[in-house]
């Protein structure tokens, strides 16, 4: 084979190597599924009540026998079921042991605080009541330890979801000379809502 002969045999050879690669190239099938749109958004937890930033109770002169009776709305708000618990914190003063609480739960057509008028009470341990003792300490201080309260007829608080608590605080007859001039200290009542699931 001469020089020629060789040189169109090469060119033969790389032409044909190529149209084969060439064929392999545009001979490919293909097909494509997707899911789009895919996204995750965190559920809330919101709990709000009707206090507009007052106190419930701020009492002064108060003499043994007194008894004051508050009510404040407490809504569930988020999206997420909940647990929610009742606590209190402060409220350790030298006049504290001479109080008692009576804590209600049920519902009001038109809640405005800290008004108890149009209070109805829920079939929540046959009357609505929730707590009676001693006003400072038996609720506990803290979520852990504090009062379950949920619905009546529910097991957790739903969207949308709300109770009226009617708050019932007493100034014992019998309190001692030594309680004249003393407080409770400054005390907070808290309404916590979690997600334990």
């Amino acid at each position: 084979m001469n020089k020629s002969q060789k040189a169109l045999a090469s060119i033969l050879v790389v032409g044909l190597l190529g149209g084969v690669v060439a064929l392999g190239v545009f001979g490919l099938f293909s097909a494509t599924t997707q899911n789009s749109g895919n996204e995750i958004s965190a559920g809330t937890i919101a709990i709000v009540d009707n206090d507009a930033g007052s106190a419930m109770f701020n009492i002064t002169n108060a003499k043994p026998g007194d008894t004051w009776t508050r009510c404040i709305k407490v809504s569930y708000n988020g999206s997420l079921p909940a647990d929610v618990k009742l606590y209190e914190l402060g409220g350790g003063g030298p006049l504290s042991p001479y109080l008692t609480l009576k804590l209600e739960q049920g519902t009001q057509a038109e809640s405005t605080f800290p008004s108890c008028t149009g209070y109805t009470p829920d079939g929540t341990n046959g009357s609505g009541t929730i707590y009676q003792g001693p006003g400072f300490g038996s609720i506990g201080n803290s979520y852990e330890i504090g009062a379950p309260v949920v619905p009546f007829g529910k097991t957790v608080w739903s969207p949308g979801e709300s109770l009226v608590f009617r708050a019932t605080l007493t100034f014992a007859a019998e309190a001692p000379e030594l309680a004249q001039g003393s407080s409770t200290g400054a005390f907070t009542i808290a309404a916590e809502a979690r997600n334990d699931a």
